[in-house]
């Protein structure tokens, strides 16, 4: 298994750099998608998510997103895809493990706290992991740990390199 973990720490540093990058860039993103439409052109939609356009959230159903926007508002939504989403596109296409013919090999699922461990291998012998953890914090806020690389390929294309850490609040 550290094949899997040093190929992991490998990529961290290029990937935490293309998501602050992600960060930076999205007020701007978010602007030229006003002139372009939902979707980035070309290499810019590594900024954002692979499976649907900056307008996810409405289509998703992600509490507070709508549709029914324009001008300001719809830039402010726009950008807060992009920092929620950062980089994923980069994370899936450069990073990512090819999903075609890829088999989960171990998977642990624990409920209290929330656990999830995968270990998974592509058609090609390489194998690769899932880390997810929801660890409770004080009232309804949790911590949102997921390292490795996503369980689930949304792009269908590849399992995208994941370095998520984040504050919660359970609905």
């Amino acid at each position: 298994m550290t094949g899997p973990i040093l190929r992991y720490l490998a990529y961290l540093p290029a990937n935490l750099a293309f998501v602050l990058l992600s960060y930076l860039l999205s007020p701007i993103l978010a602007a030229l998608s006003l002139l372009t439409g939902p979707r980035l052109p070309s290499v810019l939609q590594w900024f954002s998510t692979l499976d649907a356009d900056l307008d996810g959230g409405v289509a998703q159903g992600v509490k507070g997103y709508r549709a029914d926007l324009t001008g300001w508002l719809l830039w402010w939504q726009r950008t807060c895809w992009i920092c929620r989403n950062p980089a994923h596109g980069w994370q899936s296409r450069l990073l990512g493990m090819p999903a075609a013919g890829t088999i989960i090999i171990k998977q642990q699922i624990t409920e209290a706290p929330k656990n999830q461990w995968y270990i998974m291998e592509t058609a090609k012998g390489v194998r690769f992991f899932c880390f997810k953890r929801d660890q409770p914090l004080i009232g309804s806020f949790y911590l949102k740990i997921w390292i490795g690389w996503v369980n689930k390929s949304y792009d269908g294309r590849n399992h995208h390199y994941a370095f998520q850490i984040g504050l919660k609040r359970r609905s």
